[in-house]
């Protein structure tokens, strides 16, 4: 079938995705034959006679066929999406992202890397982390993939605004574990993470930046609402893959570049906040503990401080300072 929307809080967007659906989604599951009476001119007549209107079937619903100029009838993808993603503010706005990806993607369209972490990241903000789930659940048709590393980065930080959002409420936090434990596992699945991204290197396992969010969502819940108890070893075992993998951190900051120690910040703050946590769990003076110790002192507060001191001096007024507002949230956090 033809993916559909269902009714959004905008006008504007509602015609946005209808336009989507009747003038792309739809020519690209016709017939060669029926694409030419849609397309070419010379058989547009045969279209526009209301007393014989023009329908095919697809699935259970009957489309009429109408005359379309590639030029002027098919919005741009790029341009759209931006649009799309201005106005989606609900949940019911919300929810049409994943129907449009599909569209979009059966219609031989692309979504570049960089746009899927922008959905995502919108998505975060706007708390829909659960929509994110279903999107990655059904990868094969939207194309969001866990294995696009800057989407995968973008989807774990979206469990961590989760707790943020719920300004660390148990219901909150919870729920954030139980969204990016799902995520981790998806990780394991071929569909996400396939052969190729694996041989590439680029297999988010191995990337302490998310490993390190494993570790910091069970130790914040544990320490929050847990007793600081670790009764299955859940934090233990975080903390272990983070050590483990920790060779592969990239901790340089770019002196210059003030967007690159706001990226830094917003990398490592929740793994120097998770290791935090995770001492008061496992113990600050058991050799996992002092381990994790020494990984903060030398290698993340002297990133962190330096990222810090760059962003506050060279962001100008109204710039995004998205690394140190997350920093600066976790820092009221006890750890």
């Amino acid at each position: 079938p033809v993916p559909s929307f269902t009714p959004t809080s905008s006008p504007e967007l509602d015609t946005l995705l209808s336009t989507f659906r009747t003038n792309i989604f739809l020519p690209a599951q016709l017939l060669s034959v029926q694409r030419s009476l849609v397309y070419k001119s010379k058989h547009h007549r045969l279209l526009t006679n209301p007393e014989e209107p023009a329908t095919v079937k697809i699935g259970n619903e009957v489309h009429q066929l109408h005359p379309l100029n590639r030029l002027t009838d098919e919005p741009n993808t790029r341009k759209s999406l931006a649009e799309i993603l201005e106005l989606m503010k609900e949940g019911k706005d919300w929810v049409n992202i994943i129907p449009f990806l599909k569209g979009v993607r059966q219609s031989g369209r692309k979504v570049r890397g960089w746009q899927m972490e922008k959905i995502v990241r919108k998505m975060g903000k706007a708390g829909r982390q659960g929509i994110v789930m279903e999107m990655l659940r059904r990868v094969e048709g939207t194309g969001v993939t866990l294995g696009e590393i800057g989407v995968c980065r973008e989807v774990f930080w979206g469990g961590v605004l989760k707790c943020v959002q719920s300004e660390w409420s148990e219901e909150g936090v919870k729920e954030a574990e139980r969204l990016m434990e799902g995520w981790w596992d998806m990780l394991s699945e071929e569909r996400h993470v396939g052969k190729a991204v694996r041989k590439s290197g680029g297999d988010p396992r191995l990337r302490p930046e998310i490993v390190g969010l494993v570790m910091w969502v069970r130790a914040v819940r544990s320490v929050l609402f847990g007793e600081k108890k670790d009764e299955e070893e859940k934090v233990k075992r975080g903390a272990e893959m983070v050590m483990a993998v920790w060779k592969n951190a990239d901790l340089k900051v770019d002196e210059g570049d003030w967007n690159n120690a706001n990226h830094k910040l917003m990398r490592w703050a929740p793994v120097w906040h998770g290791m935090k946590m995770a001492r008061q769990v496992l113990g600050e003076n058991t050799p996992l503990g002092r381990n994790l110790e020494r990984m903060i002192t030398t290698d993340l507060e002297p990133t962190l401080s330096r990222a810090r001191e760059i962003v506050s001096q060279y962001a100008g007024d109204g710039a995004k300072r998205r690394g140190l507002n997350l920093y600066d949230e976790l820092s009221k956090i006890p750890s």
